[in-house]
């Protein structure tokens, strides 16, 4: 967490330089890429649509792609040099940090661009916990090749693999506020869980160059998929409680009930 608050401080600094955003004249982007959103019905299309979600900036349907118990996890070290994975955001997180990227807020503006490319091809994967039904989970590992702007001098830039974990919507948690729209339904499928496999350079804090730079130049950033959502949640995202990151699919929040485990 340590390395999120220092990148997420460095961000801001850098643009107290070039020039400080107005939270009292709010950029808000209403323009939407009219191209179709595909519709989550394979664990592979579930991933495009995570996908599109990015590129065109759909937060309704992201609103709709996460599970109720979903969490997000990213590599980290402990106190003792370890590398661990933590939980750093759960599905309000998710869709808040999605609202403050795609289309701005009050306090954060949007993303100047976005330009996101997974592998064209997805191979779904049996959920390798003990106790996922491989009919009813899936699991999907696809490179990631993200750039955002966030404001006209500064670009991060994000690269390596992003791991999902994707449940048939049968046995999903729906969540509480889209019940009455979406039923228990074999056809479509839900993400439970997103695993940031990104890294900095040679896996240090990424740092942002601080020195002048020409009119209409472009600083990149190198960064890992936890800094720039950390960024545009506007906090550093506080680790969940570790309970529900060992995968068991008998703790708390973390995986499918004992009783839909054996459904087909």
């Amino acid at each position: 967490m340590r390395r999120i608050l220092l990148f997420v401080s460095a961000i801001l600094a850098s643009l107290s330089v070039a020039g400080c955003f107005n939270p009292f004249s709010p950029i808000i982007k209403s323009e939407r890429v009219t191209t179709v959103a595909p519709s989550p019905t394979t664990p592979q299309n579930a991933v495009k649509l995570f996908e599109w979600c990015w590129v065109n900036r759909g937060v309704e349907e992201y609103k709709e792609l996460f599970t109720e118990d979903y969490v997000f996890l990213s590599a980290g070290l402990d106190s003792a040099g370890n590398q661990s994975r933590e939980i750093q955001a759960r599905r309000d997180d998710e869709i808040q940090t999605a609202e403050n990227m795609f289309i701005g807020s009050a306090e954060r503006a949007p993303a100047s661009s976005i330009t996101l490319n997974f592998d064209r091809n997805f191979i779904p994967f049996p959920d390798p916990r003990t106790g996922y039904v491989d009919s009813l989970f899936k699991s999907i590992r696809t490179s990631v090749d993200l750039k955002v702007q966030i404001d006209e001098g500064t670009t991060l830039e994000v690269n390596g693999y992003a791991l999902f974990y994707l449940v048939r919507g049968d046995t999903a948690a729906i969540p509480i506020e889209l019940q009455s729209r979406f039923k228990k339904d074999k056809s479509r499928w839900w993400i439970s869980r997103w695993e940031d496999e990104t890294i900095a350079p040679e896996g240090l804090i990424a740092t942002i160059t601080r020195r002048a730079r020409p009119s209409g130049a472009i600083t990149t950033v190198r960064a890992t998929l936890a800094e720039v959502k950390a960024y545009y949640l506007g906090r550093a995202v506080l680790p969940y409680s570790a309970a529900a990151t060992a995968g068991s699919p008998h703790s708390s929040r973390a995986g499918p009930s004992p009783a839909r485990a054996g459904r087909d």
